[in-house]
């Protein structure tokens, strides 16, 4: 792609020192942007862009529910018009296709913007691992349109299943493959198997008849928690009906179904792929440092070596003094205390403060499965039951309240 091809957007004020440019409005995105507002709230201080594919903010630990019914649309995307109309932050609705770092520009579908600093956080995407099939044939849960496509999806399926006589391809369309049993995966298996039977009976289907299978190919569910709760969730999930194939690695994927590596062949009208991210390729291909996966690796102030003025948190950053099995979990967690900490020290060396390094930290993990039960680790302490939904929900309204300023959805 040639940078020239791009014209310069209308609103480019030729001043790229004085600006500050956070690709990407997720979790750790938004939480730069808005951090950096209140920091740099005099006259003189640099603009704040903000650019973001979407026009809303997406709440993605809350998909799953959003998938079942449990949540609306409403209540997972929240437009950027409401949460940055008191803050000094420009946002524009642009999706980035290019980096131009040695000229400091942003290539996106809307033209070229430049910056004085740049701050990635563009999150992640879906890994397939190069299984021949899975890009073609499977759904995936990253955002507020795949969950609704999830939805149709199931739904659409046992409404043919209604009207279908062959028993074998009836069994085809009530099973659904989900492949991947880590936060994402586990959480709508959950969702699904409590609300499949409810859209069955709608359509004059056996309540019973759905099934949900969860293909993992580690030894367990949860693989990022401790064993104990792991063994918890399994028989959790067990309980709700959906059957778990673990040790199971996807080689193929097709419109019937999977195989496995070994040589199961597991057959599903619907297949969800929730069981691999990786970094956005663009990164790599600006030349930026990176690892197999794409995530860029980043010193302890969260800048890759020799980019001064280039900041990557979230999903898309690796601290290279980790070693691998250190690495942070994709959580939203890390994203926002990421993000607080390169507003720090974008601020840091705009007053002349001295600099902070990120210390990572993980106070735990909370799952919910299903709206009766979960399991959480927090401070290393195990939680299991009706608590977990609790504790889940105060976390979701203390981040809404967090960057709203508001309690309570839109609803």
């Amino acid at each position: 792609m040639n940078v020239a091809d791009f014209p310069a957007l209308p609103d480019d004020d030729g001043q790229p020192s004085n600006r500050i440019l956070i690709l990407g409005a997720g979790y750790g995105g938004l939480r730069c942007a808005q951090a950096l507002s209140k920091y740099l709230d005099d006259p003189g201080a640099p603009e704040v862009v903000l650019i973001d594919r979407n026009s809303y903010h997406q709440i993605i630990t809350q998909l799953p529910e959003a998938v079942s019914g449990r949540l609306s649309a409403d209540d997972v995307a929240v437009p950027f018009s409401e949460l940055l109309k008191h803050s000094r932050v420009r946002f524009i609705q642009a999706g980035a296709r290019e980096l131009d770092l040695a000229n400091q520009c942003v290539v996106t579908n809307r033209g070229i913007l430049s910056y004085g600093t740049l701050v990635i956080a563009l999150g992640s995407v879906t890994a397939y691992y190069g299984v021949p099939g899975l890009a073609e044939y499977a759904l995936t849960l990253k955002s507020v349109e795949d969950a609704e496509e999830v939805n149709r999806a199931v739904t659409t399926a046992i409404e043919q299943a209604s009207r279908e006589s062959d028993p074998r391809a009836r069994s085809r369309l009530l099973s659904i493959l989900i492949g991947g049993a880590g936060l994402t995966g586990v959480e709508l298996a959950g969702e699904l198997a409590e609300v499949l039977p409810t859209i069955a009976q709608e359509h004059g289907v056996n309540p019973s008849e759905p099934r949900v299978t969860l293909i993992e190919a580690t030894p367990t569910v949860l693989p990022s928690m401790p064993a104990r709760l792991q063994s918890k969730a399994a028989a959790i999930l067990s309980e709700l009906g959906i059957r778990l194939v673990l040790g199971g690695k996807v080689v193929r994927a097709d419109a019937e179904g999977i195989d496995l590596a070994s040589g199961d062949r597991l057959v599903g009208g619907t297949l969800i792929w929730t069981g691999g991210i990786m970094a956005p390729p663009l990164l790599s291909e600006a030349g930026l440092p990176t690892v197999p996966n794409g995530h860029v690796l980043v010193g302890e102030y969260l800048q890759p070596a020799g980019y001064p003025n280039l900041y990557v948190v979230g999903d898309s950053a690796r601290l290279a003094e980790l070693e691998d099995d250190q690495v942070l979990p994709p959580t939203a967690q890390v994203a926002l205390k990421q993000a607080e900490a390169a507003a720090y020290n974008i601020v840091a060396g705009w007053e002349g403060w001295q600099r902070k390094p990120y210390i990572p930290s993980n106070k735990g993990q909370v799952v919910s499965l299903g709206a009766e039960s979960g399991v959480a680790s927090v401070f290393h302490i195990p939680l299991v039951g009706k608590k977990v939904l609790a504790l889940k929900a105060i976390i979701a309204e203390s981040y809404r309240f967090s960057v709203t300023g508001q309690l309570g959805s839109r609803r």
